[in-house]
C-alpha cells in the first residue's frame, strides 16, 4: 500500500518541487476538563492553507515556523521517532501548554505540494504516532513523536522464567513435586 496518492506521485515527478509540511495534533485534552478536546492543524507554508483533516473534511491549516527531523528508525526493533519543532511562538502560546495534557496526543505528519491540496490523496504520509515528550521554551516548542507500533511493544521480552519451572531430578516423579 502506497503512502502517497496518485496526485502526489504525479506532482513529485516535476523538475522543481516545493513541499509543504502538514502536522495534525489530534484531540488534545484539557487538564482541568478532559472531555474538552482541541485539535491543532499546522503547516510550514508561507500563508494559511486549506487541506483535509483525518476525516477528509476541509480544514484550515495555520502557517507557522515548523520543521522536523528525519524519521529515526533502526533494524534492531527500536521504536521509530521524529522530532517536530515549532519556532518563533509567543510566550502566551507556550503558556497555554500548561492547560493541556500533551503526552499521548495522536500526531500525523504529512507532506504535500501547493498544486495537490485539492484532494485528500494529494499528500504523502511521513509519520504517525503519539506525542511522547514536549520541550517548551519561551519562544519554541519541540515535541518527540513516537510510532504507535513496534515489535518490542507487542511481543513480551521474556517468554518464561527459569524459576517458574523447578529442577526435576530424574529419580523423582514430577507429579509429586510442589512448586516453591
Amino acid at each position: 500500500m502506497s503512502r502517497a496518492g496518485a496526485g502526489y506521485i504525479a506532482e513529485s515527478s516535476n523538475d522543481e518541487l516545493k513541499p509543504i509540511l502538514l502536522v495534525r495534533a489530534l484531540d488534545i485534552p484539557q487538564v482541568n476538563n478532559p472531555s474538552v478536546m482541541v485539535s491543532l492543524y499546522l503547516t510550514n507554508a508561507q500563508s494559511d492553507i486549506s487541506f483535509f483533516d483525518e476525516n477528509d473534511n476541509a480544514q484550515l491549516y495555520t502557517a507557522c515556523a515548523l520543521s522536523y527531523d528525519q524519521v529515526q528508525a533502526s533494524t534492531d526493533n527500536e521504536i521509530g521517532t521524529v522530532n517536530v519543532r515549532l519556532d518563533n511562538v509567543s510566550g502566551a502560546f507556550t503558556s497555554l501548554a500548561k492547560d493541556y495534557r500533551l503526552r499521548g496526543v495522536r500526531m500525523h505528519l504529512l507532506e504535500a505540494f501547493q498544486d495537490t491540496l485539492l484532494s485528500p490523496a494529494g499528500a504523502r504520509w511521513i509519520f504517525q504516532g503519539h506525542l511522547e515528550k514536549a520541550i517548551i521554551g519561551i519562544s519554541a516548542i519541540e515535541v518527540m513523536v513516537k510510532a504507535d507500533f513496534s515489535l518490542a511493544t507487542r511481543v513480551p521480552r521474556r517468554l518464561y522464567w527459569v524459576k517458574d519451572f523447578p529442577h526435576l531430578p530424574s529419580a523423582k516423579d514430577p507429579r509429586t513435586l510442589a512448586l516453591k
